[in-house]
């Protein structure tokens, strides 16, 4: 039987579908252009006051530290992530940008991992030390190394998160060691994926309906936010 928190989060994710589909059909003159998702006020307060419920939760564990943290950030709704989540940084504060579609489709459990995920990305200055690497490494070996480090030290995890059993299934030869550095990682999976003649993931794979809008899960593209992120001072680091 459902209880209040799943209706809440079902109706949500109705309302979301029904919001999406009514603004393709009346953006679908846009012939490809790019646009944002016109999402009305109500349904803004409705999902936060799910993600504060959220938010309670977390505060109430012994990991209560995300909650606070959590607190300090901004909160955007953006239909576009391909993640249940995303974050970077705007306006000197850091934002944590929530797909509606693909976040109410976890359980409670499974949302309060995905923003303690966002949070060790913080701590750990991926935001700055992905954008160190690019130049040497893809963009999917970046991503799923990074997802690989944090995704270690949580439990409740999605289906699909990137972790450890996951990539040394996907790359037998690879032999990932567990709790090594997102720089170990990277070169590994690089290594790999340059021997692969194709991946599954396909960082130019283009399956989705409309660009707008993602609806799974998708590695290559979960970081593609941090591109539209101001560049963080040593201050806003301490």
């Amino acid at each position: 039987m459902e209880n209040n928190f799943q209706k809440q989060a079902k109706d949500l994710y109705n309302k979301a579908i029904d919001i999406v589909n009514r603004e393709v059909d009346a953006k679908s003159n846009f012939d490809g252009e790019s646009f944002e998702i016109d999402i009305p006020q109500d349904y803004k307060n409705e999902f936060f006051s799910l993600v504060d419920k959220v938010v309670l939760s977390l505060m109430e564990e012994k990991d209560n530290f995300y909650g606070y943290f959590l607190f300090q950030m901004g909160r955007e709704i953006k239909f576009d992530i391909s993640s249940p989540t995303a974050v970077n940084f705007k306006g000197a504060k850091y934002v944590i940008y929530f797909n509606p579609i693909i976040f109410l489709q976890l359980n409670m459990k499974q949302m309060e991992c995905t923003i303690k995920h966002e949070v060790l990305h913080v701590l750990s200055m991926h935001l700055i030390r992905a954008k160190e690497l690019r130049e040497k490494y893809s963009t999917l070996a970046i991503n799923m190394a990074m997802d690989l480090v944090v995704n270690q030290h949580l439990d409740y995890l999605p289906p699909y998160a990137v972790t450890l059993n996951w990539i040394n299934s996907k790359y037998p030869s690879l032999k990932l060691e567990p709790y090594k550095t997102f720089e170990y990682y990277v070169d590994k999976i690089q290594i790999e994926l340059d021997l692969q003649e194709t991946d599954e993931e396909g960082e130019e794979n283009d399956k989705i309906e409309n660009e707008n809008v993602e609806t799974e899960f998708r590695p290559e593209n979960t970081h593609d936010i941090w591109d539209d992120s101001d560049e963080i001072d040593e201050k806003t680091l301490k």
